[in-house]
Parts: structure tokens; C-alpha cells; sequence
């Protein structure tokens, strides 16, 4: 029998070098995975006697994020390594304190489902509720659980938004965190949560204006930096949620309000989040 030509032998020693090197890389990945479980296990023992309220560190994790997407290079798309990322954190979260999450199943409970295992994993339960109503009271009756709220809602949905801040449950967190066109677990949604142990000051204000006005402030609103994020009309009055970068002068909210032919009272604080990553492109 004759022996494979040279070139076919060549061949079949570099890919057995690659995939020698593949599996030193995906052996190093494991032992460094266990490495960082042992420090958590320590982090567990050391916060377990003096900290309170829900484990989650919006800020911290958009700085992850930010430092994660600043240094990315080669062919693996941006998306696939976030939801790895998102994996390892929400687990390693879940080890530190139980927590659960609480879906928005109104209108399209498939694409839900999908957000809420993209950015909270597969090791914390999850449980779908008919709507937003639902979801804050899930969370409001609990010590550590997030809650996922799609931004877009039925025209008979009333403002949900108005039931959260206070000591109780508050905005955290905006999905996607990475905006980008056609990415996958894209539905617009707001994470809550009860207030975090570790508070840090938002780069995002969330606030809640009560108003009178049929028209539109979108525009004039967006000229002054501040985006309208939803609304509800009831008659005359209307509930409007909006996000302002911190800090912004309210003053500042109002007249553009105004100057929309809209009136607005004093507006409540009803949570905050780090601004998210935004992509022209899909990376």
C-alpha cells in the first residue's frame, strides 16, 4: 500500500497541532473558570454578614462590558461572546444569592423568553407573568429577583412605571445593553430589580413625568438630549417616562416638554442605568 503524498501528511499534522492547541486553550478556559468560583466562594464568606438587598452591580458589569467590547479582536462576532460573558456572570451572580427572574409575557412571550436567557442564563429560574403589573409585584415581593419589562406595550397597558421607585422596585438596566442592527435577544425591554446593596450613581436618569397634553414631545424632547421611552394617555392627562443623562437640569425636561405644547409636574425618579454600548454595525 502506498503512503499518503506528502503534502496530504502535512496537512493532517497541522490540524492535529491546531486542535492540540485548541484543546490547551479550552483546558486553560476551565481552570480558569474554577479559579474565579473559588474567589467568589470567598467573596460569598466575606459579604455575607454586612450586606443587604439585591447582589446585582449594574455598573460594574457595563464597565466590564465596555473594557470586553474595547478590547475584542478576530472573527468571533461581538454577540455570542456577550451572551458568554452574560452566562458566567449571571451564574456566578445567582451562586453569590438566589435570585429568580420574573418575564414580561404580554405580547410576545418567545422573544422574552430569548432576552431573558440571553442576559440571565440558564442556571437561574425563570417565570413568565401576563404583563408588567405582574412582574413588579413578583419582584416587589422578593428579596433579589429581576424583573424584564418590554418597553413597547399594548395601547390598553397602563403606565406601568409609575408603580416603581421609592424603596421599592426601580429601573436598573436597559436590553440590549449592546444596540446594534439585526443583533439577536434585540427586544426592547427595562430590567428591575429591588434597590442593589452597592448603589452607584446612574449615567442614565429615569423619570416619571405626569402631564397634560395630547401631542407629541418626542422631538423636542431628543433636541435637548433626553429620550421619551414610553407614555399613556388617559383623556387629557398622560404618564410619560423618559431618560435624561445625569445630571440634567430638570428645567431643562420641562421646557422641552413645553415647548412641545405639552405641561408637566415634578417628575419622580423611578431608577437609572449605565449608558448602553451602541454599534453602527453589527461586530
Amino acid at each position: 500500500m502506498s503512503s499518503p503524498p506528502p503534502e496530504t501528511q502535512d496537512l493532517a499534522e497541522r490540524l492535529g497541532q491546531l486542535r492540540a492547541e485548541i484543546d490547551r486553550i479550552d483546558e486553560e478556559m476551565h481552570r480558569l473558570l474554577v479559579a474565579r468560583s473559588a474567589i467568589i466562594d470567598e467573596l460569598i464568606k466575606a459579604k455575607r454578614t454586612n450586606v443587604t438587598g439585591a447582589a446585582f452591580r449594574p455598573a460594574r458589569e457595563a464597565d466590564m462590558m465596555r473594557r470586553l467590547v474595547g478590547r475584542h479582536r478576530g472573527i468571533l462576532p461581538i454577540v455570542p461572546l456577550e451572551h458568554i460573558w452574560r452566562e458566567i456572570v449571571s451564574t456566578f451572580t445567582f451562586l453569590q444569592a438566589h435570585y429568580e427572574v420574573h418575564m414580561d409575557g404580554g405580547r410576545d412571550p418567545v422573544a422574552m423568553r430569548d432576552l431573558a436567557r440571553f442576559y440571565c442564563g440558564f442556571t437561574v429560574p425563570a417565570h413568565m407573568c401576563p404583563g408588567p403589573d405582574e412582574v413588579i409585584e413578583a419582584v416587589a415581593a422578593s428579596v433579589s429577583d429581576l424583573g424584564i419589562i418590554r418597553l413597547s406595550q399594548p395601547s390598553w397597558v397602563g403606565p406601568w412605571w409609575t408603580r416603581l421607585g421609592g424603596k421599592g422596585p426601580r429601573i436598573i438596566t436597559r436590553l440590549p445593553y449592546i444596540d446594534m442592527p439585526g443583533r439577536v435577544a434585540g427586544l426592547p425591554a427595562l430590567l428591575i430589580s429591588n434597590p442593589i446593596s452597592e448603589p452607584v450613581a446612574p449615567e442614565v436618569d429615569i423619570l416619571a413625568f405626569p402631564g397634560v397634553g395630547d401631542r407629541d414631545p418626542a422631538a423636542s424632547l431628543g433636541e435637548a438630549g433626553v429620550e421619551l421611552l414610553a407614555r399613556h394617555d388617559d383623556g387629557p392627562r398622560a404618564e410619560f417616562l423618559v431618560a435624561a443623562p445625569s445630571p440634567l437640569d430638570r428645567a431643562i425636561i420641562r421646557e422641552a416638554f413645553a415647548k412641545a405644547g405639552v405641561e408637566v409636574r415634578e417628575p419622580t425618579v423611578v431608577g437609572g442605568y449605565p449608558a448602553p454600548i451602541r454599534l453602527a454595525t453589527p461586530a
